[in-house]
């Protein structure tokens, strides 16, 4: 998927980017029409349904993160996240072996 033409807010296009970057390619899908606010998206782990993300820059600071978590029978909220700690966590979440560093 073009990450620049989502009909998303600036911000989250480049945190997008960013998270491709580091996380790989594969690491998850982008579902652009479930989340119709233009700064939020819902990231889908590639390989376990149920298990998703959704992404916002509503309500945080400037380069600030909140997501959701979402498992198939649970949730968990992180807000205020710096890049580095977005990353890791959906490294987590998406099952990603290695943090690839920016250039």
């Amino acid at each position: 998927m073009n990450i620049w033409a989502l009909d998303k807010h600036q911000d989250i296009r480049h945190v997008l980017l960013l998270l491709n970057e580091q996380l790989g390619p594969d690491a998850f899908d982008i579902d652009a029409a479930t989340s119709l606010d233009p700064r939020a998206v819902y990231l889908l782990h590639g390989r376990e349904a149920g298990v998703r993300a959704w992404l916002h820059t509503l309500g945080q600071g400037p380069g600030r993160y909140g997501v959701h978590l979402e498992y198939p029978n649970a949730t968990d909220t992180q807000e205020n996240l710096g890049l580095a700690e977005l990353v890791a966590i959906l490294a987590v979440h998406f099952d990603v072996p290695s943090i690839r560093p920016l250039p």
